[in-house]
């Protein structure tokens, strides 16, 4: 063999290495910037909440403090009170939300009700545990606190043909699933996903149209790219939820 031609095969085998290197470089991008987007996203939600529950300590002070403006105790009872809420912004600030947590500071409102002097004690009480659940209302609304025996209901409610064609049909295909992965941080054409699938035509047509008429994806105009929607994106953040909670060992796969 010539040595020209050595020297060719070796610039082809090199091309086709960097060309993988590229590739792989690529899906870890993707990946990381995925687990970086939700992580974010949630200490993001979590800030938020931390500034609502701490902005609203003011009208906490107002509320309880109304109740009995003539009490002695007062100056030294409603600081003790709104420790509560503060207790409450640390859990959320440090992602530690739990059903055990809010129980803790449930049964420290009880504690504070057997040590009270007044009769009249309960008023301020009462008036702060509300506050203090319509925090937890908030918070349960924009899904920075999860509670466990309600999720366990929801489980229950499930209705089977509903979460099978919502999730299993358009996911139940490893290419529709990279389809969306591949979507996940910006929109692609036919061509692209054509070349990320090794699929063609009627083939490729098939899948997209699958994610499309469940909501999955969209598409912008006739010919236009394709983009994934919010069902997609959220269904995607679940399924890396749900594999990061079972454990899986990419490793075995």
């Amino acid at each position: 063999m010539s040595e020209q031609k050595l020297i060719a095969e070796e610039i082809t085998l090199l091309h086709e290495e960097i060309a993988g290197l590229r590739s792989e470089l690529s899906r870890f991008r993707g990946e990381v910037a995925g687990s970086q987007t939700n992580s974010l996203f949630n200490e993001f939600r979590n800030q938020c909440a931390v500034e609502m529950i701490n902005g609203s300590l003011e009208n906490a002070y107002e509320l309880i403090g109304n109740e009995e403006k003539e009490c002695p105790m007062q100056t030294k009872c409603i600081p003790h009170l709104v420790h509560f809420f503060e207790d409450l912004s640390d859990y959320t600030r440090n992602g530690q939300l739990t059903d055990d947590n809010i129980e803790k500071m449930r049964s420290n409102f009880d504690k504070v009700k057997e040590l009270a002097p007044f009769d009249h004690c309960s008023n301020c009480i009462e008036k702060a545990e509300g506050y203090f659940d319509q925090q937890i209302g908030m918070l349960q609304t924009i899904g920075v606190y999860k509670n466990e025996s309600e999720m366990q209901l929801q489980v229950r409610d499930l209705h089977e043909e509903q979460v099978s064609n919502l999730i299993g049909d358009p996911l139940s295909s490893a290419v529709r699933v990279r389809i969306l992965k591949s979507l996940y941080k910006e929109g692609r054409s036919f061509t692209e996903l054509s070349k990320l699938t090794e699929l063609r035509g009627g083939n490729l047509l098939f899948h997209l149209e699958k994610l499309q008429s469940k909501g999955m994806i969209r598409q912008r105009g006739e010919r236009g790219e394709y983009q994934i929607s919010v069902q997609g994106y959220e269904a995607l953040n679940a399924m890396a939820e749900l594999v990061g909670k079972l454990g899986v060992n990419y490793s075995k796969i």
